[in-house]
């Protein structure tokens, strides 16, 4: 290792180590950027993630070391459209990964710039001046998951004091082991999503739209129903899908975040759409938290499984019982289901008799309420 990076052997296995020991995003700020911050002389930190769709960039999910949080939260509302360092981040990281497949991309906010151009501008002018940032640090570190994003980390210094090439080499020592982490960490959420998404679909019928957001309101997932519901179309690999804006700001007002455990249930209609709609909070990642939105045509009526469970429907039973309920025929069912009509007719036979009923009205009228 260059000895002009001003870190000892010992210092990289330590770092490396807490790195290598982030076990969630919570842990980034004391595991990964206090660290970091440390070895190369920053006064404060910040990690986000990059992300990059049809709208633009944004960046979001936001942790901090030693940064003020309403200077956060301004910057994430207000200037971050005006930051030169996160298109060149991005941009550039995602070049020298698919090119040479390395796992950072370090720069300064000084090699981007025009200063005489940039310390005129309203970016600097209102935002870095006021916060006494005087210079940057940044890493750009690639997803092996998803093209869509990049991983940032950002180091301030207030003080007229430049960074300096050997503090740009020291960092992007870690450049490895951050990719692996990050990467890792993402890799876990997806799979907490996964889970989530899983879980969800059980017991869910047909005629249900299920809708699952993060807390960037970004669909991770949304059922052939549900897309249906809101016009949401299907994203390529890998990507998010966009929800409808509307709905969107409908779901903010009424049931925004709050980074608290929450049990509060709220339902809507949205157009012709009822929406039901809660928060769960992960015991993991950070207490990551999700909205699931359970969606139905208004009026549509839905079976009532307390007394389904009462009149010991089979699983096969309840299903065609729903589509009676939503007005399907014999012949529509048989398509729906792909069993010949003469099963749906044994099936509702058996159904007829579980419930003690005779007729279809009769069946929609014991099994149903009107959401």
């Amino acid at each position: 290792m260059d000895s002009s990076s001003s870190m000892t052997v010992s210092e990289y296995y330590g770092i490396n180590d807490k790195i290598s020991d982030t076990s969630s995003f919570y842990d980034i700020s004391h595991k990964i950027l206090s660290p970091l911050a440390q070895l190369i002389g920053a006064e404060s930190s910040v990690f986000g993630i990059l992300r990059k769709n049809k709208q633009g960039m944004n960046a979001s999910n936001f942790i901090s070391n030693s940064v003020d949080k309403k200077s956060a939260l301004n910057y994430e509302k207000h200037f971050q459209n005006a930051d030169p360092v996160l298109p060149h981040a991005f941009n550039s990281t995602q070049i020298y990964f698919q090119t040479d497949k390395s796992k950072s991309f370090t720069f300064t906010l000084s090699n981007i710039i025009n200063p005489r151009k940039f310390f005129c501008g309203q970016y600097y002018q209102e935002f870095l001046r006021p916060n006494s940032i005087q210079h940057i640090l940044t890493m750009g570190i690639p997803s092996n998951i998803d093209n869509s994003l990049v991983y940032i980390l950002g180091f301030h210094r207030y003080s007229n004091h430049p960074f300096q090439q050997k503090e740009m080499r020291a960092s992007s020592y870690f450049g490895p082991p951050l990719f692996n982490i990050l990467n890792s960490l993402e890799l876990k959420n997806r799979l907490h999503d996964r889970d989530l998404i899983v879980s969800g679909l059980q017991n869910q019928i047909s005629e249900t739209g299920l809708i699952i957001v993060n807390k960037n309101y970004n669909v991770i997932f949304a059922n052939q129903t549900g897309q249906k519901h809101f016009n949401i179309k299907p994203a390529p690999k890998n990507r998010y899908l966009v929800l409808d804006s509307s709905l969107k700001t409908e779901i903010k007002s009424r049931l925004p975040f709050t980074n608290k455990p929450s049990s509060r249930e709220i339902k809507f209609n949205h157009g012709a759409i009822t929406v039901g709609a809660r928060i769960i909070t992960s015991d993991t990642n950070n207490q990551e938290q999700r909205i699931i939105l359970h969606t139905r045509r208004s009026g549509h009526k839905s079976i009532n499984h307390l007394e389904m469970e009462k009149y010991d429907l089979t699983r096969r039973e309840a299903g065609i019982s729903n589509l009676i309920v939503m007005g399907l025929t014999n012949p529509e069912i048989s398509d729906k289901l792909c069993i010949s009509i003469s099963t749906v007719e044994n099936h509702l036979r058996s159904i007829y008799s579980k419930v003690n009923i005779k007729n279809r009205t009769s069946l929609a009228y014991k099994l149903t309420t009107v959401q």
